[in-house]
């Protein structure tokens, strides 16, 4: 095949106050025409350097040492600022991983796609308004005629991506540039997206480069797979090969870690332990040595040499040269990473039969216009209601997920919870006390029983204050007395396993998991009784997951703590869960045993979202969208069955009645007419 980019020994370095990072070496690999390619690896391992680095868009402290880039024979490196300013947009093109930051929240989609096409001063308005519907249409955007016309807050995360695609191939690039284009979006919008971008691929004959820590998405969207480790490329070839038989140890590592290849809850998930090293020290040997469980003492010492691979390279010595091992790589069953489902918890897990959290009938409501706007307008109820009838529990020692697409009401019930936003009625319990609209002065200290870990673990800390600084700052707030901070700042970084030596850092040095261990830290320090964590996973790596989850497990099983997790990621919650319960707009539709609800889901929505979870596995790609369709509009609720619109199953009795709970002989219960089990 014609080979449309050629990356050749690239080498690229930053200027930091710490000295000179170096955050590519010798990157080599090429990509074909029509072909998908994927670029995987832990956070920092300069995936998307190599982005910018191929547009030009590169931070001022950026250097390139050495190497070229070839896009149709010119090299891009050499490229003047005019030059390159013509070839971003038309020739090579992006999309950005956040659609809200890199769309103009001002502007309407027309007029933005407008300004991408004002190389086309041939067109008239009129000619380049019919292009961007097309394009909307092309994209899988309803009404794309009408929508053109809104703003992106007036879209979902999923249907701003898609818009995001369609401007990205507006001007009929020849190459497409994907960082992260599902990190943020749920399972549903995830598998819309991968099969946008195949239907794109094969419609357009377009080139797509995605940069990706999903394994399942990169097994089921891409031809060919590059595998990079802290600033070196050490495994390529096509996408079969990689998964079914990776040769390098950190390949094979990655592939062990991912919760989706594990079908069984019962252990604790494999990790590989270690960091990423400092690019900023000198390096010598393999850089995977330090972690990797096969390293021989010569792998600190020497390069390792370049194995030919099915389709492309592998950077090992134990796959060719003097220290080349026969035995490697073992049989696929056999784990070469810590952890695993064989290895349990450090003591037994014990769950009270008593709930501490009970929540009966729950409902919060949003205003949506003001008391005089709504008495002009005739509106006589100007609230949407954003959880409506919720009912669950949560026992010491219990870990119960919250599973839902986005906007289906999971934070906002956790929020209600911990009395952060008031609600319309319903029951909230506390140790048998309720708790719900409480005072704050009353509440206060209830808090010190719970805690929340909130979704943005850098965002979520004050980015003036030290770790040390945060760590103990829920003992100040309390008035804690007694208590030497130090000690206690020490004592909870050894209980989350996070260096003390980071103790003296702020947020924005932090990796994402060392954030993350943080924001658990914090939550801990006044050993609570419940904590509420909200998608405790999001944006990590697959071995920093397992690291995450297994530490929670731990804590739990020595603490007794009780767990509400509010995720979208199956995958993770599957294994961290004794109970599930799914919410969509704002109703809980099925709920019970996890391991039951994930073998035998009763409500078409459960199977949908389980269906739709990718699998690190190319051959087991879907051929279909498990679910299509936006989540409808809380202020225009269906009639019947608020699944209706979407649902597979769905009856004519669906359309105009709500279905009511109804319990299972196995415990689980469910709002469906029609369940499925």
């Amino acid at each position: 095949m014609e080979t449309l980019l050629d990356i050749r020994n690239l080498s690229l370095e930053f200027g930091t106050a710490r000295g000179k990072v170096k955050a590519l070496r010798n990157i080599t690999f090429s990509i074909r025409k029509n072909r998908i390619v994927g670029i995987v690896g832990e956070s920092g391992s300069g995936k998307s350097t190599v982005l910018w680095s191929i547009i030009g868009l590169l931070s001022g402290n950026a250097r390139v040492t050495s190497g070229e880039i070839l896009f149709q024979d010119r090299d891009l490196l050499k490229l003047g600022e005019t030059a390159l300013r013509a070839t971003r947009g038309e020739e090579i093109s992006v999309v950005f991983q956040d659609p809200m930051t890199s769309q103009i929240p001002v502007l309407t989609y027309a007029r933005q796609m407008f300004d991408i096409l004002y190389r086309r001063p041939n067109l008239g308005k009129a000619e380049k308004r019919r292009l961007a519907i097309e394009m909307m249409e092309k994209v899988g955007i309803p009404d794309p005629a009408a929508r053109i016309d809104q703003y992106p807050h007036h879209f979902s995360g999923g249907m701003r991506q898609r818009a995001g695609v369609g401007m990205a191939l507006l001007t009929g690039p020849k190459l497409l540039l994907a960082d992260e284009p599902t990190t943020a979006l749920d399972v549903t919008m995830e598998a819309q997206i991968i099969h946008l971008l195949q239907e794109l691929k094969s419609e357009l004959d377009a080139t797509i480069v995605v940069v990706s820590h999903n394994l399942g998405l990169i097994a089921e969207l891409c031809d060919d797979v590059v595998v990079m480790y802290a600033g070196e490329v050490i495994e390529t070839g096509e996408v079969h090969s990689i998964f079914h038989n990776p040769r390098h140890p950190y390949t094979r590592a990655l592939l062990e870690c991912d919760p989706a290849r594990i079908q069984k809850g019962d252990g604790k998930l494999p990790v590989i332990p270690g960091d990423i090293p400092d690019l900023v020290r000198p390096l010598q040997g393999c850089i995977f040595a330090p972690r990797c469980q096969r390293a021989l003492p010569d792998c600190f010492l020497q390069t390792p040499p370049d194995a030919d691979t099915p389709g492309g390279y592998a950077r090992c010595h134990l796959l060719q040269g003097p220290l080349r091992d026969s035995s490697w790589p073992p049989p696929a069953d056999v784990l070469t990473v810590t952890g695993g489902a064989g290895e349990k918890a450090s003591c037994p897990k014990t769950i009270c039969p008593e709930p501490i959290l009970k929540v009966s009938d729950l409902n919060v409501r949003f205003r949506t216009m003001g008391a005089l706007r709504a008495k002009l307008k005739g509106v006589t109820d100007p609230f949407v209601d954003g959880v409506l009838d919720v009912s669950l529990s949560v026992r010491p020692g219990e870990t119960v997920g919250l599973v839902g697409e986005s906007g289906s009401g999971k934070t906002t019930l956790g929020r209600a919870v911990l009395n952060l936003l008031s609600s319309e009625r319903g029951e909230i319990s506390f140790e048998g006390q309720q708790i719900r609209n409480m005072p704050e002065r009353r509440f206060k200290p209830l808090r010190r029983d719970m805690a929340m870990m909130f979704q943005d673990p850098v965002g979520s800390l004050s980015p003036r204050k030290s770790v040390r600084a945060l760590i103990t700052e829920p003992l100040q707030i309390h008035d804690i007395k007694g208590v030497n901070l130090d000690d206690e700042a020490e004592r909870l970084a050894d209980m989350v396993r996070l260096p003390r030596s980071l103790l003296s850092r702020y947020p924005h040095e932090l990796s994402g998991g060392q954030a993350r261990r943080v924001g658990v830290a914090r939550a801990l320090a006044l050993n609570p009784k419940l904590i509420i964590a909200d998608e405790p996973t999001a944006g990590l790596d697959v071995s920093v997951q397992g690291e995450i989850l297994n530490l929670m497990a731990d804590l739990q099983a020595e603490h007794g703590l009780g767990y509400l997790i509010i995720t979208h990621n199956l995958s993770v919650v599957r294994h961290i869960s004794d109970r599930l319960a799914i919410m969509y707009l704002g109703r809980i539709v099925e709920q019970g045993d996890a391991e039951e609800i994930f073998n035998n889901p009763a409500h078409p929505y459960t199977r949908a979202l389980v269906e739709g979870i990718p699998q690190p596995d190319p051959d087991r790609r879907r051929t279909h969208v498990s679910i299509s369709g936006e989540v409808p509009s809380l202020m225009n609720r269906p009639k019947g069955c608020d699944f209706a619109t979407r649902c597979p199953c769905v009856q004519d009795r669906c359309r105009t009645e709500k279905p009511h709970h109804q319990t299972l002989n196995d415990g689980r219960e469910h709002a469906c007419f029609f369940p499925l089990y």
